[in-house]
C-alpha cells in the first residue's frame, strides 16, 4: 500500500483560493457579457420573418383605405377632338369635332356591402398586427433558446474537459503501476477506453455547439461572446396553471389573429348578403363644351342630366358568393377553436415541466456536490487501494452526468419559461423588466468538491455590491453632523417627489450620467422610471430607520428602510443611496437594494416560556 502524498493538506487550501480567483474572473466576464435583452432588442427588427409580417401589415391597413374609399363618389372627366367627313343633302364636308363632358356617380345605397367590406378590413388588420407580436414573440424565443444553447453546451464541454483532464492523470498514474508490476495491464485498458468514449463525447458536443454558435451568427449577425445563462424572474401567476391558462387566452397572439379572423369572415358574409339587394346610384352628367366646324344643323352645345338607376342582380352567382362566404366563416371559426385546443394543451405541458424543473433544481445540485465528495473520496481511497479502478472510473462518470443533469436543467427552466411568456405574448417585455443574469456557480462545474454553502449558494438579492458598514462611536463626526439635515431633507424630497410622480423633479435628484446597474444605460432606465411613475395609481412613498454613513469629504451613504405602496402592488424594501456633490449640489450617484435583515433566532427561555414583565 503506498503511503499517502504529503501535499495533500496543500490540495484541499489549493480550491478555496482557485474559487476567489474564478470569483472575480466570473465578476469580470459578467460586466463584460452581452445581456441577452440587449441581443433580442439589437437583432429583432432585422429578421426576415419580421419585415414580412410588418409588409403584411402595411398592406392590412392599405386594403381599409380602398374599401373606404366606396363611400365617396367617382368624378369622371371626358374631351374628344375628331377630325370627320360628313355629307350633307349629297355635299361632303369635312368636320372638326371637340367636345368635353363630365359625370359624378355615387353609389347611395348597395345592400351594406362596403360597411362590412371596411369591418372586414378592420378585422384583418387586427389580424395581421397580431401576426406581428406573434412573429415578434417567437424570433425573441428563438433568440433566447439559441443563447441558452450556446451557454449550455458551452458549459458541457468544460464540465467534460474537466473530467477527461482528471481521467488521464489517472491514466498516468495507472500506467505507472503497471509499469511496476503492481496492477493488471486490464486496469490500463478499462481507463482507455472510458477515455475513448468521453474523447468521443466531447468531439459530438464540439460539433453541436459549432453548429448552435453558426446559428447564433445567422440570427444576430455576430460572434456569440461573453454569454451569460440567461433567467426570467417569475412573476405573479406565472405558477398558477388556472391563471396562466386564462392569461395566455386573453394575450395569446395566434389565437388572436385566429379569432379576428373569424370576425372578418363573418363581416364578409355581409358583403355577400349586400350583393341580393338592389344597387342605387346618383349620376349626374354635364356636357361643359361642344365646338363643331362647320356646325351641324342640329347639336347639343350644353347640357345636364340628373339619372337614378337601379340594378337588380339575377342568377345565381351571388347565392354562390353568399355560401362561400358562410362556408369560409365556419372554416375559420373551428380553426379558431382548434388552435385553443391546442395552445391548452401546450401550456399544460409546458407548464408541468416548467414546474417539475423549477422542483428538481436543489436537488440537482445537491447531486453535484455529493458526486464530488465521492469522487474525490474515491479518488483517494484507489491511491490507498481500497477503491477499484473501476469503482472510481463509474464515480468520474457519474459526477459528469450529474453536472451535465444540472446544466441542462438550468437551460431547460430559462426555455420553457420563455416558451410561455411567449405564449402569451410577454416574453419580450419580460427580458426588458425581469431578466436577470443566473450563472451556475462555477465550484458546481468542478471536479473538487469545495463545500455546500458555497456549492448552493443562492443568487444575491443585491443588486449592486454596498458601500461597506463601518460602525463609529466615537469620535463625533462633524462631516456627518454637518450634512445629517440637508440630506434628511434631501431625502425626504426626494421621496415627495417619487410619491407625486413629478418624474423630472425626481430625476434632478440623480447625477446626469446616473447608471442603474445591469447593464441598463442611463436612457433605459429614464424610460422605465418615467413609464412606472406614469402607471402607478394612489402611490405612496415612506422611509424611516434613516442611517447616515459619510464615505468621504463630498461622499455620504444614506440607509433606510422604504415602504412602497400602490393600488396594484405594495412592498417593503431596505435601500443605500450613495450621495455626492456635483457643483455643490448633493445627487443620487448609485442607488442599491439591500438584502432584508435575517429575524432574529429565538433564546431557548424564550421557546419554552413567555418572559416575567
Amino acid at each position: 500500500m503506498s503511503p499517502t502524498p504529503a501535499p495533500r493538506p496543500s490540495r484541499r487550501r489549493a480550491p478555496l483560493a482557485l474559487l476567489a480567483l474564478a470569483g472575480i474572473a466570473l465578476a469580470a466576464g459578467t460586466a463584460r457579457a452581452e445581456p441577452l435583452p440587449a441581443v433580442v432588442d439589437k437583432v429583432l427588427l432585422q429578421q426576415p420573418s419580421v419585415r414580412s409580417a410588418q409588409a403584411l401589415l402595411r398592406a392590412a391597413e392599405a386594403q381599409i383605405t380602398q374599401a373606404r374609399s366606396d363611400f365617396l363618389p367617382s368624378l369622371g372627366l371626358s374631351y374628344r377632338n375628331s377630325d370627320s367627313r360628313d355629307e350633307t343633302s349629297g355635299t361632303p364636308i369635312d368636320r372638326n369635332v371637340r367636345r368635353s363632358d363630365a359625370s359624378l356617380r355615387w353609389n347611395i345605397f348597395n345592400g351594406a356591402a362596403d360597411t362590412n367590406r371596411v369591418r372586414a378590413g378592420g378585422f384583418y388588420r387586427d389580424a395581421a398586427d397580431a401576426d406581428l407580436d406573434n412573429v415578434l414573440e417567437q424570433v425573441a424565443f428563438e433568440i433566447t433558446e439559441n443563447y441558452s444553447d450556446v451557454v449550455r453546451l458551452r458549459q458541457l464541454q468544460e464540465s467534460l474537459q474537466a473530467t477527461i483532464a482528471r481521467q488521464e492523470r489517472v491514466e498516468a498514474n495507472v500506467a505507472h503501476r503497471v509499469e511496476a508490476g503492481r496492477i493488471a495491464s486490464a486496469e490500463l485498458d478499462l481507463m482507455r477506453v472510458r477515455l475513448i468514449q468521453n474523447r468521443a463525447l466531447l468531439g459530438q458536443l464540439r460539433a453541436q455547439l459549432g453548429t448552435a454558435e453558426y446559428r447564433y451568427r445567422l440570427l444576430t449577425g455576430h460572434l456569440p461572446e461573453n454569454l451569460v445563462l440567461p433567467a426570467i424572474q417569475p412573476a405573479e401567476g406565472d405558477t398558477d396553471i388556472d391563471t396562466l391558462v386564462e392569461r395566455i387566452h386573453e394575450r395569446n397572439p395566434r389565437l388572436r389573429a385566429a379569432l379576428q379572423r373569424t370576425a372578418a369572415r363573418q363581416a364578409e358574409i355581409g358583403v355577400a348578403r349586400g350583393s341580393f339587394f338592389p344597387a342605387v346610384d346618383l349620376s349626374y352628367n354635364k356636357r361643359l363644351d361642344n365646338t363643331a366646324r362647320p356646325v351641324p344643323v342640329s347639336d347639343t352645345d350644353r347640357s345636364g342630366q340628373l339619372q337614378v338607376s337601379l340594378d337588380i342582380p339575377l342568377g345565381g352567382k351571388n347565392l354562390g358568393r353568399h355560401t362561400e362566404a358562410v362556408e369560409r366563416h365556419q372554416a375559420a371559426q373551428a380553426d379558431a377553436d382548434d388552435l385553443l385546443l391546442k395552445v391548452s394543451k401546450d401550456i399544460t405541458d409546458l407548464q408541468r415541466q416548467y414546474a417539475e424543473a423549477r422542483l428538481i433544481a436543489p436537488m440537482l445540485e445537491q447531486r453535484v456536490a455529493a458526486a464530488q465528495r465521492v469522487s474525490s473520496a474515491y479518488e483517494l481511497h484507489f491511491d490507498a487501494g481500497r477503491r477499484s479502478l473501476n469503482d472510481l472510473s463509474i464515480a468520474q462518470g457519474d459526477l459528469f452526468e450529474a453536472q451535465r443533469s444540472l446544466i441542462e436543467n438550468r437551460a431547460q427552466q430559462t426555455t420553457l419559461q420563455a416558451q410561455l411568456l411567449g405564449f402569451a405574448g410577454e416574453l419580450r417585455e419580460a427580458l426588458r423588466s425581469r431578466y436577470r443574469p443566473a450563472p451556475i456557480a462555477p465550484e458546481l462545474l468542478g471536479t473538487q468538491y469545495v463545500s455546500p454553502a458555497l456549492a448552493a449558494a443562492p443568487v444575491p438579492t443585491v443588486d449592486a455590491p454596498p458601500a461597506p458598514q463601518v460602525d463609529v462611536v466615537s469620535p463625533p463626526r462633524p462631516l456627518a453632523d454637518a450634512t445629517d439635515a440637508p440630506l434628511k431633507t434631501h431625502l425626504e424630497a426626494w421621496a415627495a417627489a417619487w410619491s407625486a410622480q413629478a418624474f423630472d423633479t425626481y430625476r434632478a435628484f440623480y447625477t446626469a450620467d446616473f447608471l442603474p446597474g445591469k447593464g441598463r444605460s442611463t436612457a433605459d432606465w429614464e424610460a422605465e422610471r418615467r413609464q412606472r411613475l406614469s402607471d402607478a395609481q394612489s402611490l405612496q412613498i415612506k422611509l424611516d430607520g434613516i442611517k447616515l454613513r459619510p464615505r468621504g469629504d463630498n461622499r455620504v451613504s444614506v440607509r433606510f428602510t422604504q415602504h412602497y405602496s400602490a393600488a396594484q402592488y405594495r412592498d417593503t424594501v431596505r435601500k443605500q443611496l450613495d450621495w455626492v456633490k456635483v457643483d455643490g449640489q448633493w445627487k443620487i450617484a448609485a442607488e442599491t437594494v439591500l438584502a432584508p435583515p435575517k429575524p432574529p433566532r429565538p433564546t431557548p427561555a424564550a421557546s419554552t416560556s413567555p418572559q416575567e414583565p
